[in-house]
């Protein structure tokens, strides 16, 4: 029976082919944008079409397609869809002469619509996945920077003196009040010039102070008065890191992960390192290290790690990360649009709009999530709503939804 309908389709199909040929060899076929003059009729029928498609309803499929576009022949959305469903039933021949014509009016379309498959979409669709990878607060690095220290001091029985002078120091980190830290910093080092832990805090303060240079002395200098201070090898990769100086960044964090195999933000850091190299695969390698360590306690390891697979076309494992960070994080706008882009990339439309439409509700002025909406509800047969988030992006200064609103909204 399947045979039967798909040979009484391909029949039909083989005239209709000679008839796109002629139109695609008229002159006035071609444009460089789309003028889909298009009645208000055509989004019913896809939506009948993609029903009857999930029901094993090929013919019926078939013979909608053929209406939308015989009653919108400039739709590249329609002939799109029909493209994609010739391809699907064999008829390939037939489905490049569709492909060809719906490219001419709207070049767009094949990419959005997924007859290129998830590559297309990509290509179109505002992913941005670095703009939401989230590095440590800084209350969490003063944490557990300290949490460390505080180890180190009552390790070495470090007298009363030192420990409180050091713990006002840290004190007036915590506060920004750097200056007043500076001072404080320099007159125990004067008492105490052999002192690892004052220079590391030392550092921390130029750092703070945007001093780099000044920075990388005073960390270089606590790991000659002490090799295996790990923290200060991890500062030194961190401030070498933003100055640029990759390689010699990366010989630092190597050198304090070594020392200190547990100590995550040197991790961390490495991972951030690895993904400004173009490494991606090494970054979540150290990703996952922080989560064995861990286990279930470091949401921004998940965060980060679900985004760098993404980055890696690993959406299944980038949507399994991207869930549990958001149990952490339920009020991050970028992270609630990148969880969108991975439910419209898996082909749930639905979810991904409910996505978007919470980032938006986060950040009202969120072009990036307008536009990708825009571009679900076009999914959605929604024209009414989609032109209406493309056109709002577009004033919110996202260059590709006007581009993207010619192709789609023009009446």
């Amino acid at each position: 029976m399947r045979y039967l309908i798909i040979v009484s389709i391909f029949l039909m199909s083989h005239q209709i082919l000679f008839a796109q040929t002629r139109r695609m060899n008229n002159t006035e076929t071609g444009r460089t944008y789309a003028v889909e003059n298009q009645s208000r009729t055509i989004q019913p029928l896809l939506q009948k079409a993609d029903r009857q498609f999930r029901q094993a309803d090929y013919e019926g499929t078939f013979l909608t397609l053929e209406s939308a576009v015989a009653q919108n022949p400039n739709s590249a959305e329609a002939l799109l869809l029909r493209a994609r469903f010739k391809k699907l039933i064999g008829m390939q021949t037939e489905s490049q002469a569709d492909l060809k014509l719906a490219n001419r009016i709207n070049p767009q379309a094949a990419n959005l619509y997924g007859y290129n498959g998830n590559n297309g979409l990509i290509k179109i669709i505002s992913l941005e996945p670095e703009l939401a990878v989230q590095g440590l607060t800084t209350y969490q690095k003063l944490n557990y920077y300290y949490q460390a220290l505080d180890k180190k001091v009552t390790a070495e029985g470090a007298e009363d003196k030192l420990l409180n002078d050091l713990e006002l120091i840290i004190e007036n980190i915590e506060s920004d009040q750097t200056d007043q830290a500076l001072i404080s910093v320099n007159e125990l080092l004067e008492e105490y010039p052999e002192s690892a832990i004052a220079y590391d805090l030392k550092g921390i303060i130029l750092k703070k102070k945007d001093r780099l240079e000044d920075a990388v002395t005073a960390f270089s200098t606590a790991d000659e008065i002490e090799p295996s201070f790990a923290i200060a090898w991890y500062n030194l990769g961190q401030i070498e890191r933003n100055l640029g100086n990759f390689d010699q960044a990366k010989i630092y964090l190597d050198k304090a992960i070594k020392l200190q195999s547990d100590l995550t933000k040197a991790y961390f850091e490495r991972a951030m390192l690895h993904k400004q190299m173009g490494n991606k695969e090494s970054a979540l390698d150290d990703y996952n290290s922080i989560i064995e360590i861990n286990g279930d306690t470091y949401m921004e390891a998940f965060l980060n790690r679900g985004l760098t697979k993404k980055m890696l076309g690993d959406f299944g494992g980038a949507l399994a990360d991207l869930n549990q960070a958001i149990e952490e994080f339920p009020n991050n706008a970028e992270l609630r649009k990148n969880r969108g882009n991975l439910q419209l990339l898996y082909g749930l439309t639905r979810k991904a709009i409910d996505d978007y439409t919470k980032a938006i509700q986060l950040n009202n002025d969120y072009a990036e999530a307008y536009y990708n909406r825009g571009l679900a509800f076009l999914l959605f047969y929604d024209k009414i709503s989609a032109c209406a988030d493309l056109t709002k992006s577009a004033d919110l200064g996202y260059e590709a939804a006007e581009e993207t609103k010619r192709y789609f909204c023009t009446e």
